[in-house]
């Protein structure tokens, strides 16, 4: 950890902003019913997307072909890949409530305006304090423009894509997570066909596709696949049981998350930084 991520922790603490899993109350805040869902919210596609501004060296934008097809895993196994040379903060636009990182990170930093803060090794994470509403909030500055930016754009975004409420910008790194089956197949089909020819897959499953799956994929996903487009992303039962943790994740997922993010962004020879003039 760097000085000014402990020190963040020092006052977290004594402030009292941090995490406690002790009550219900931490991720299902006492709201009105339906609140912290964010139902009765304007439509994502009402605010511009505001990652879209940041300054990085390249953003990976992390979809979900259907609900429930492990995004938040895909983004963060990326993330890590990529924390592994370069700087990187992944980026949750999800609500509280439905955030698949809540519990991810392995010291919480506290709340910063719009995001509540936390460090998991060498990756930087954040996530909305609040639900989503008109006004989506730009990630936090970075004192330089060299990292990567990985958002977990979360089913709200998807959704406002399909319907046309939402796009997103040219250039950026787009993977759309997919589950190895049936209904889930066809469910990416329309969300590949609303992203464009140039997205990624990550498909969490098998390494052998069954027989219906196949007779199942679409024109999209199959110049995808027949592109090297699609990468495999091991099913793990602890995963599928406890979630994102704190804890390492298994090997072999995050073997899987390496050589995606290497596909994403090339490592490039090291950079070093110039000497200031005496």
């Amino acid at each position: 950890m760097t000085v000014s991520a402990m020190r963040a922790a020092v006052v977290a603490i004594h402030a009292g902003v941090f995490d406690c899993h002790d009550g219900a109350d931490d991720v299902f805040p006492r709201t009105a019913p339906g609140a912290a869902l964010g139902e009765g919210a304007p439509p994502l596609g009402a605010a511009r997307v505001s990652w879209a501004d940041v300054e990085a060296e390249a953003r990976v934008t992390v979809l979900p072909g259907h609900a429930g097809a492990g995004a938040s895993t895909v983004a963060l196994v990326v993330a890590e890949g990529l924390a592994a040379s370069r700087r990187v903060q992944l980026v949750e636009y999800t609500d509280p409530a439905r955030s698949g990182l809540t519990a991810a990170s392995t010291i919480e930093l506290g709340t910063d305006g719009a995001w509540r803060r936390g460090r998991r090794g060498r990756l930087d994470v954040l996530r909305l304090a609040q639900p989503l509403g008109t006004e989506l909030p730009t990630p936090l500055a970075r004192d330089d423009r060299d990292a990567v930016l990985v958002v977990d754009a979360g089913w709200a975004t998807t959704t406002a894509l399909l319907e046309g409420r939402s796009s997103l910008r040219s250039g950026d790194l787009v993977v759309v997570t997919t589950r190895v089956t049936v209904p889930a197949m066809r469910q990416t089909e329309q969300v590949l066909a609303a992203v464009g020819g140039d997205a990624w897959v990550a498909a969490v499953g098998p390494s052998r596709w069954p027989r219906a799956v196949e007779a199942t994929v679409g024109s999209n996903l199959g110049r995808l696949r027949a592109r090297g487009r699609v990468v495999r992303v091991p099913w793990d039962a602890r995963l599928a049981v406890a979630g994102l943790t704190g804890d390492r994740l298994p090997r072999h997922v995050a073997g899987a998350g390496r050589s995606l993010a290497e596909r994403l962004v090339p490592a490039g020879p090291p950079r070093h930084r110039r000497r200031a003039e005496p």
